[in-house]
């Protein structure tokens, strides 16, 4: 009987959790969008380890 108060909590609060997740519509990340911006950052280091002219 004691388990109960374990087990129900636990079920009760990932029932919420997978609720949300699945709410959320998380989707894997773009590609073609994470290239455009690792050539933004790549110019930006670039400019940042030649100093201020």
């Amino acid at each position: 009987m004691f388990w109960l108060y374990i087990i129900i909590p636990i079920a009760i609060i990932g029932g919420i959790a997978v609720y949300f997740e699945k709410k959320s519509g998380m989707t894997p990340p773009d590609e073609n969008k994470q290239k455009d911006h690792l050539v933004q950052v790549l110019n930006q280091n670039e400019k940042n380890m030649r100093g201020p002219k």
